[in-house]
C-alpha cells in the first residue's frame, strides 16, 4: 500500500515539474513582479509589506488556476484519469495526491519568494506565529482554488473551455484584489481572500501576538460550500455514467 501511494505521489510531483507553465507562474512570476514594482517603494516599509503580501497571495492562485488547470483539464480530456481509475487509482486518491503535490509546491514557492523579496529589500522575517498563519492561509487558498478547478473540469471536460475560464478568472481576481492595475471596483475586492489577507496582515507582520482567525474561518466556509457543490456534481455525473 505504501508503494502504491508513494509511486502515485512521485508521479504527481514529476507531472508538475514537467510543466513549464506551472514552474514559471508558480515559482518565477511572484518574485519577478514583486521586485519590479518593489523598487518604486524601496524606502516605504508599509508599502513593501503590502506588495510582499499581495504577490505572496498570487502563488497558489497562479499555481492552480494557470498551471494545474492546464494539466488536469488535458488529463481529463485525453481520458488519462479514467484509465488511471481502471488501473485501481480511484478518483479520490488521484485528487488527494494532486492536491498534496500542489500544496508542497505552493509552500516551497512561498519560502523561495519570501527569501528573495525580504533579503532584497532588507526586511525582517515575520515572526513564527505570523509565518504559521501565512502557511495555513496558503494551504487553505490552494484547497479553495483546487476545488474550483476540479468543479470546472468536471463540468466542462475540455481543455480549451476549462483553461479559458481559469485564465479569465485568474486575471479578474488579480484586478479585483488590486494586485494588477488600479481599477476601481468598489468593495467587491473586499470579499476576496487575497484582499482580506493583505489588509489584515500588512501592519502585523512582526507582531508576536496577532492572530486573525476570521480569514481562516471564511476560507473554511468557502471550502465547505465548494465541497457540497462538488459532491452534488460528481454524484450527478456518476448517476448519468459520464466521465468527470
Amino acid at each position: 500500500m505504501s508503494n502504491y501511494w508513494g509511486s502515485l505521489q512521485v508521479f504527481e510531483f514529476q507531472n508538475l515539474l514537467g510543466n513549464i507553465i506551472t514552474l514559471f507562474f508558480g515559482f518565477a512570476f511572484a518574485p519577478m513582479m514583486a521586485l519590479v514594482f518593489g523598487n518604486s517603494y524601496a524606502n516605504v516599509p508599509q508599502a513593501l509589506n503590502q506588495l510582499y503580501l499581495g504577490f505572496f497571495c498570487t502563488i497558489p492562485l497562479s499555481m492552480v488556476f494557470v498551471g494545474f488547470s492546464s494539466l488536469f483539464s488535458q488529463e481529463v480530456e485525453q481520458g488519462f484519469t479514467l484509465r488511471a481509475e481502471l488501473f485501481g487509482y480511484s478518483r479520490v486518491s488521484q485528487a488527494l495526491h494532486k492536491f498534496m503535490a500542489l500544496t508542497v509546491f505552493v509552500l516551497l514557492s512561498s519560502i523561495i519568494y519570501s527569501w528573495i523579496f525580504l533579503s532584497h529589500f532588507n526586511l525582517p522575517l515575520p515572526n513564527a506565529v505570523i509565518i504559521g498563519q501565512m502557511a495555513i492561509f496558503q494551504i487553505l487558498n490552494t484547497a479553495v482554488y483546487f476545488i474550483i478547478v476540479f468543479i470546472l473540469t468536471t463540468i466542462l471536460k475540455k481543455f480549451s473551455r476549462v483553461y479559458g475560464i481559469s485564465m479569465i478568472s485568474y486575471f479578474a481576481i488579480m484586478i479585483i484584489s488590486g494586485i494588477m492595475g488600479n481599477m476601481d471596483v468598489g468593495k467587491l475586492g473586499d470579499y476576496l481572500p487575497i484582499k482580506l489577507f493583505v489588509t489584515n496582515y500588512t501592519n502585523h507582520l512582526n507582531d508576536t501576538d496577532y492572530i486573525s482567525g476570521k480569514i481562516g474561518l471564511y476560507l473554511l466556509i468557502l471550502l465547505g460550500i465548494l465541497g457540497v457543490i462538488l459532491k452534488v456534481i460528481v454524484r450527478n455525473k456518476n448517476g448519468n455514467k459520464h466521465q468527470y
